[in-house]
């Protein structure tokens, strides 16, 4: 993070590096194709268990090459805790809240309730630390986040099934803790390197998501099908490894706030690809939320 950058969730993106939007779009991409094949693996494997091996697999993964870039295992002294709830919120809360919603309800609803997560960032910001908003951020959140409500339409789910509410339940519960780790880590200038910021935050994830899965699905068996390794093998290396450590970037130089704002793009992607593949109809309602999506992140993102 620059000196002359504020640690707030609610920052404009004036000056933000043109590389920072070539993360977010990269973050969009793969982010967005996990969520139909997270889905599918979830035929092969329990929930909690997924999460499991997709964090062991990653943090494994990443310590040979920490090792030849030599880059520290160790966060620099005074920046552990901090590491630590940020890893707990934005990580443990995040995955293990979003895969057991996205057992529950389709993969199209799960995506866009997990991502509204600057829905939340802005509350977070505002009340917990009195940062003021302009008018046009303001003014695209609401716009933007109309349309991500548009999804969540009350006639595209039964609201009296238990099953649909908790799932709905635990994925705005996902995107809270998001929203809450983000603002956590635009508190703080890092002098920690990106890449030991990441594999920290994914360590203090391991023991809160064994502690749970172990005794809830241990004896539940996992099919090792070559899909199962080919979207485990994609969650270690693109969306869990590389999309925190470009999270972590775009963190630096953008607000939570914003950051959110062009991710909304992501429930959209998310969306068509689960109609792709697990059927379903393009309507008229989703066609006004993507245009309000697209037009508040526009509004949003003016100087």
């Amino acid at each position: 993070m620059g000196p002359g950058l504020r640690r707030d969730c609610g920052e404009g993106s004036a000056g933000t590096p043109p590389v920072i939007y070539f993360y977010l779009g990269v973050i969009i991409l793969s982010w967005a194709a996990n969520w139909p094949m997270m889905k599918l693996a979830l035929g092969d494997a329990p929930p909690l268990i997924f999460v499991t091996l997709r964090l062991i697999g990653t943090v494994a993964l990443m310590v040979p090459v920490m090792a030849a870039l030599r880059v520290p295992l160790l966060p620099a002294p005074g920046e552990r805790m901090p590491l630590f709830w940020v890893g707990q919120l934005q990580v443990a809360g995040f995955l293990l809240c979003g895969i057991i919603g996205l057992q529950l309800v389709p993969a199209g609803r799960a995506v866009v309730l997990a991502y509204t997560m600057p829905l939340w960032a802005l509350p977070i910001g505002v009340f917990l630390w009195r940062e003021p908003l302009s008018r046009n951020q303001l003014a695209g959140a609401a716009l933007g986040f109309a349309g991500l409500v548009m999804f969540m339409n009350p006639a595209l789910v039964d609201w009296r099934d238990w099953r649909a509410l908790l799932g709905n339940a635990l994925l705005i519960l996902a995107a809270i803790c998001w929203a809450l780790g983000s603002c956590l880590y635009r508190r703080h200038l890092w002098r920690t390197p990106f890449w030991t910021q990441t594999w920290c935050q994914l360590v203090v994830s391991v023991p809160p998501v064994i502690v749970l899965a172990l005794p809830a699905e241990a004896e539940q068996p996992v099919h090792w099908t070559p899909g199962l390794v080919a979207i485990l093998a994609y969650n270690w290396v693109v969306t869990t490894a590389l999309g925190y450590f470009l999270w972590s970037k775009v963190l630096a130089a953008m607000s939570a706030a914003v950051a959110g704002q062009v991710l909304a793009l992501t429930p959209v992607g998310g969306y068509l690809l689960s109609l792709a593949l697990f059927g379903g109809t393009f309507s008229a309602n989703i066609a006004i939320s993507i245009a309000l999506i697209v037009g508040g992140i526009v509004l949003t993102l003016r100087r």
